[in-house]
């Protein structure tokens, strides 16, 4: 598919459910096309470092498995994989001709405005809504524990250390004290994964590596009585397989940035009523290794996106502060 085919796709409302009104979304990965009933997703065929979706079955694998992996905490969101297929010499999402020429995750549509990116830019997040969320991610991490995993303590290198390709554009934003920050990260990040990979294998034996969400921010939450987590990983399993602390790290970052450190804590807390996952010292100078790599994500992730300078500035300057914020902290434990 690409972005002609798709568009003729959409002006010409060729997919099931009401149609109007409908909008077409386009992100780096995936086509959206967003219904009052229904959205579905096309992926594009592109290839980067860490997917791949350059081919018709790469892509038909990679919707089914968006679809399984998701059912497990949005069954009534993931409704199933549609083929896109000829009809009267034009294409439409669910016409079953063979053989498809391509595919599209069919999803209900949720009510956007319980999205908790912007509960939180209104101030209307409790802490009952993080209990229920929290008490359900400790519910399904339980579930999906990782029996055998090996830790490769140059690969946690390496993922965190891709942020330093960025140094340039950061220090363009932030000053000349980055390049002093990112030369203290690159001395003492190799001796702080050194120093506690042994604590890392630990957990992994003590059930706490699962096959989880993977990218779990608020963007991916809609705040609804049985709250529904959505969008997980499916095209690198090496993103999605990660220890809890890892998992929770990420969503407890983006509610610090949010400015509701409170929410944070309360997350942690009832996490660990229903699965207790900070058992000694160690473990909390690891969650705050795991925010720091969160912020780190994110902070690159603004960086590559470009968009607007004011609010690209403003939002990488509120990731580097965590950043720094949290590898303080982490230098402490």
């Amino acid at each position: 598919m690409d972005d002609r085919q798709v568009s003729d796709i959409f002006e010409r409302r060729a997919f099931p459910g009401t149609t109007e009104p409908s909008r077409l979304l386009s992100t780096h990965i995936s086509w959206v096309i967003l219904t009052p009933d229904y959205a579905f997703k096309i992926k594009k065929p592109v290839r980067f470092s860490f997917l791949d979706f350059s081919t018709r079955e790469l892509r038909a694998h990679f919707c089914r498995e968006e679809f399984r992996l998701n059912r497990r905490l949005a069954p009534d969101t993931y409704l199933g994989v549609l083929p896109i297929g000829w009809k009267d010499g034009f294409l439409h999402i669910g016409s079953r001709s063979r053989p498809a020429e391509d595919y599209a995750v069919w999803m209900r549509r949720e009510d956007n405005s319980r999205e908790l990116d912007m509960l939180l830019r209104a101030g209307n997040v409790a802490r009952e809504d993080i209990k229920k969320l929290a008490h359900k991610l400790a519910s399904f991490h339980q579930k999906h524990r990782l029996k055998r995993f090996a830790i490769n303590a140059e690969e946690l290198g390496a993922d965190f250390a891709d942020l330093f390709a960025q140094e340039d554009a950061l220090s363009s934003l932030s000053g000349p004290e980055t390049h002093q920050v990112f030369q203290t990260m690159r001395r003492e990040l190799p001796v702080f994964i050194k120093n506690h990979v042994h604590r890392l294998r630990a957990r992994v034996r003590e059930g706490f590596r699962v096959d989880g969400h993977g990218d779990l921010h608020s963007r991916n939450i809609f705040l609804t009585d049985d709250p529904v987590l959505f969008d997980c990983i499916e095209f690198n399993p090496h993103l999605r397989r990660l220890d809890v602390l890892d998992e929770l790290a990420f969503l407890a970052m983006d509610l610090d940035y949010y400015e509701r450190p409170d929410l944070a804590e309360a997350l942690l807390y009832y996490y660990q009523q229903v699965n207790p996952c900070i058992l000694v010292p160690e473990d909390e100078t690891l969650f705050y290794f795991f925010k720091a790599y969160r912020a780190n994500v994110r902070l690159k992730v603004t960086l590559l996106a470009g968009g607007d300078a004011t609010t690209e500035k403003e939002a990488a300057g509120r990731y580097w502060t965590l950043l720094n914020k949290y590898w303080t902290a982490l230098r402490r434990g």
